[in-house]
């Protein structure tokens, strides 16, 4: 596969979905980009500045039929598909002993459900025209320690691990390739806003070895890399982009 057609990207209105949708418009002039996602957000705008090849649709990507239909009106769109990045996702603030169901579903819902019939949905198409395709899927940090108060969050993140995995070995002799990026701390309009507002822990930055917050632009790199024929041997792979979080993990005070 030298050179993507048509990219997926659920959740690309903001942070990291945008700045994927914009590196892919911008470094691939071929390239044809789909936002899936509630709202078109700052979507709208490349829309604008990438005539005929961005289009937003309004999606709900948490069942088998809605994800189907993303599918269904690329294609009437574009004509075909050849990407998928899965950025979709939402989180929320509970303590465990006192979650309820809704509160429950409603991560699960869009990060499991979402990331699964989306996978699944591009995967029949790719499979049924006998053709190769890359998936970049999304899971984070929080795959691998305890987070409190986000328990939903976290067991979603760990279940895209497997995803990823079980649907790479699964698709490989399709020539699908289906890898995940688990980032650190992005400046996301949520982690700005959180940051300003105070509900973020300023500490939390002195816990990545490089002592700052990534850009969501560092993310999309990693995304196109998984993408593109660079990685053409790279499949069921969580690749972690974080700024040195995970080695450092304890502070360190110089003397």
């Amino acid at each position: 596969m030298a050179e993507h057609s048509t990219v997926i990207i659920t959740g690309g209105g903001s942070g990291i979905g945008l700045a994927t949708a914009e590196r892919l418009l911008a470094d691939w002039p071929a390239v044809k980009v789909v936002s899936a996602d509630l709202k078109a957000g700052g979507f709208g705008e490349l829309a604008e500045k990438y005539p005929g090849r961005a289009l937003f649709l309004e999606s709900v990507i948490t069942t088998a039929a809605g994800a189907a239909e993303v599918v269904e009106k690329t294609l009437a769109w574009a004509g075909e598909i050849s990407g998928l990045v899965c950025c979709a996702g939402n989180s929320t603030n509970h303590a465990s002993l006192d979650m309820t169901p809704e509160q429950w579903r409603e991560v699960l819902d869009v990060h499991l459900d979402g990331h699964f019939y989306m996978n699944q949905a591009v995967a029949r198409y790719l499979i049924g025209e006998g053709k190769p395709g890359a998936f970049v899927n999304f899971s984070s940090l929080a795959h691998n320690f305890g987070w409190p108060r986000r328990l939903p969050y976290s067991v979603a993140k760990a279940g895209i691990d497997a995803i990823t995995r079980t649907l790479a070995v699964e698709w490989a002799e399709f020539g699908i390739r289906i890898n995940a990026i688990a980032p650190g701390y992005i400046n996301t309009p949520l982690v700005v806003n959180a940051t300003k507002n105070g509900y973020l822990d300023p500490s939390i930055q002195s816990m990545h070895a490089m002592n700052r917050f990534g850009e969501p632009d560092e993310i999309a790199r990693g995304v196109k890399f998984l993408l593109s024929d660079d990685a053409s041997y790279i499949t069921g792979e969580i690749l972690t982009i974080d700024g040195g979080f995970t080695p450092k993990r304890i502070p360190w005070i110089k003397k």
